[in-house]
């Protein structure tokens, strides 16, 4: 039925698309002013000092029919922490939890209220134009759960782009098929863009269960999922400096949870389904714009255990309503104020109540540069009332400063915060009760960076090295208490390290060739014990927290042919706080080829890709096994 449903709006979108276009079209030509990105418009003028790293389409075209997870996965030094196929994947950026990573969906933050993660893992690459990653927290920016840094997503429609249309076909191994279509509609004052996915897999991969007496070799079961949505994005000048942005995203999941090697049968299942909505309106003028932005977020989970008789449902909503203000005091002053308003509810089998929170943010951010640009100097500070009480004010100051010689020198000092789950507070049940006394957890952050950039004939070259440090305080664990496991704040985390990146382009006529490495050195280690701990944990690193990573990619495109390796490195992971049980180190190298054709008014093309060539035996998270060698087969048509 939700197949149908969503069947019929995309074509009823696509007709009322078709139709606004062509009579809107008919009005008289207006000059529009340059285009503001209100998405990203705080994150981009702001962040002096961070590091940002951006996925290029080329690097997320070889990801087809893939999630979130899969291409960050490949493409950054983030760990993804992977509870098997089916299961929860959640990010670790720079030795912190996957709640302490912010991840924004067109400036709305999709963190749950109820357990403060997201799992990458639902989110289909499709429904994305725009990926970047801003490593390190600023909590002035981007709210709570930040500690770590953000990612940060943007879908938009793109005017003066004429009528396109596109469809794609996929299949792989372990029973996997998958389709996506798309329409894009971009005209002088409407622009619009639709598109709906669909995907399955039996996921039943043969592997060598270690758990088990005599390491049988045995196949994944009770391993299928089914995924379906629709996305939708418009944009509308509705005058010379006034615009109106909408978005919109509608998913339903249903995925089997297979058993961990340890157990031999599961009967678990899951039902997700997303109901993501945003609209803004924007007036532009010589030195102000203005913003307005209202967002709903709706989630239910369902959860099935035939085998124990367990149901659980789980609902979260999020109501969002945002104004701010961008006004340039001088040629080189830009200054921004902003009112920032969210309404959390969560409903759970493990809550008693209905719980709500308010949270109202307060922000202010400034900027000043140099005439020549040379040196770009922010500040930023953000306050917020939580439920009738002020929280402590989070400041970030930072500098770019370029040097004439191509080099770039860039520090940050922020302080960032992660406010307790409705989980921690109210969960009631299974021998466990929540604090409502907790306070946030908090953090406050250092990056010092220097980055090499030169553009030279066919050659580009960027080279930067990244030094970080991070002190996290009040950390949320569950522990203990006379027989009822509680959260509390007993914890210290000290993570720092470095970051080198390294890309290398050279561009022809008929060919190009790019080179990406980067690496990540980052011990993380607890610094204070909860007091139900041993001493042994001190100074150890987090379990799960790999001191090294590295990934490169190396792409050769020849006329309309292409071909890439993805190699990843992922060191040692701890499994226990003291340290004396792990994870092996693993690599991974993956092959992709495409190939490309065009023809009057359309294009198509072919592609193929060969994940974990070596066929490498290994494990994200202990007992949930993942794939050895496994492929992708997808044809695409674009039509203009």
């Amino acid at each position: 039925m939700l197949k149908r449903k969503i069947v019929y709006l995309f074509f009823f979108c696509v007709t009322i698309t078709s139709s606004a276009q062509d009579s809107f079209d008919s009005i008289d030509t207006l000059v529009m002013l340059n285009e503001v990105s209100i998405n990203s418009y705080r994150f981009d003028q702001f962040s002096e000092g961070s590091k940002h790293q951006q996925i290029d389409s080329l690097s997320k075209s070889n990801h087809f029919s893939s999630s979130l997870a899969e291409a960050l996965n490949s493409l950054s030094t983030l760990y993804l922490k992977s509870y098997g196929y089916n299961g929860n994947t959640t990010v670790s950026l720079r030795g912190t939890t996957a709640a302490q990573t912010a991840i924004l969906w067109n400036g709305i933050n999709l963190q749950d209220p109820l357990n403060g993660g997201t799992n990458l893992e639902l989110i289909p690459l499709q429904v994305i134009d725009k990926i970047s990653i801003q490593y390190g927290g600023s909590g002035a920016l981007y709210g709570s759960g930040a500690i770590g840094g953000a990612i940060l997503m943007e879908s938009k429609a793109t005017f003066n782009s004429g009528q396109k249309a596109a469809i794609e076909l996929g299949t792989g191994s372990f029973g996997s098929y998958s389709a996506f279509a798309a329409i894009h509609n971009g005209g002088k004052k409407i622009a619009s863009s639709i598109r709906i996915f669909y995907r399955q897999a039996e996921n039943d991969f043969p592997f060598i269960n270690t758990q088990q007496f005599g390491h049988p070799k045995m196949k994944l079961s009770n391993s299928a999922s089914e995924y379906i949505g629709l996305s939708q994005d418009s944009r509308f000048w509705i005058a010379k400096n006034q615009q109106i942005n909408t978005h919109l995203w509608l998913q339903r999941t249903n995925r089997e949870l297979p058993p961990n090697m340890s157990a031999l049968v599961s009967k678990q299942s899951q039902k997700d389904d997303v109901l993501r909505f945003t609209a803004d309106y924007t007036l532009t003028k010589t030195k102000m714009d203005w913003m307005l932005r209202a967002a709903f977020l709706s989630s239910k989970l369902n959860f099935n255990d035939s085998l124990s008789g367990v149901f659980a449902e789980h609902k979260s909503q999020s109501a969002i309503l945002e104004t701010e203000v961008n006004y340039k005091t001088r040629d080189n002053h830009l200054a921004n104020l902003g009112i920032h308003e969210r309404i959390d509810w969560g409903v759970s089998s493990n809550i008693a109540n209905k719980s709500q929170r308010n949270n109202l943010a307060l922000l202010l951010n400034y900027k000043i540069w140099t005439p020549d640009k040379s040196l770009q100097f922010s500040t930023s500070l953000r306050q917020e009332l939580i439920d009738n009480a002020w929280s402590e004010p989070t400041p970030t100051i930072g500098f770019n400063y370029h040097f004439k010689n191509h080099f770039q020198l860039s520090g940050k000092i922020a302080r960032n915060y992660r406010q307790p789950t409705f989980n921690d507070l109210f969960w009631q049940g299974g021998f466990a009760k929540g604090n409502p006394d907790l306070h946030a957890e908090t953090a406050w952050a250092e990056d010092l960076a220097i980055q090499y950039h030169r553009n030279e004939n066919l050659n580009s070259y960027n080279f930067s090295i990244t030094a970080f440090n991070s002190y996290v305080k009040n950390l949320i664990l569950w522990i203990p208490v006379e027989g009822i496991w509680m959260p509390m704040n007993q914890k210290e985390v000290w993570a720092r390290g470095l970051e080198v990146d390294f890309k290398f382009h050279r561009k022809t006529d008929k060919a190009r060739l790019g080179l990406e490495i980067h690496y990540s050195y980052n011990p993380s280690t607890i610094e204070k014990k909860a007091e139900n701990e041993s001493s042994e944990i001190l100074k150890k690193q987090l379990i799960y927290t790999p001191k090294q990573q590295a990934k490169a990619l190396l792409t050769l495109e020849y006329k309309k042919y292409q071909s890439s390796i993805e190699q990843l490195f992922v060191g040692k992971r701890y499994t226990v706080a003291d340290n004396s049980s792990w994870l092996k180190s693993y690599g991974l190298t993956n092959i992709i080829l495409k190939k490309s054709f065009s023809k009057n008014n359309y294009d198509y093309g072919i592609g193929f890709r060969l994940n974990n060539l070596f066929n490498q035996k290994y494990q994200s998270m202990r007992s949930y096994v993942l794939p050895g060698r496994n492929f992708q087969l997808n044809i695409y048509f674009n039509f203009i």
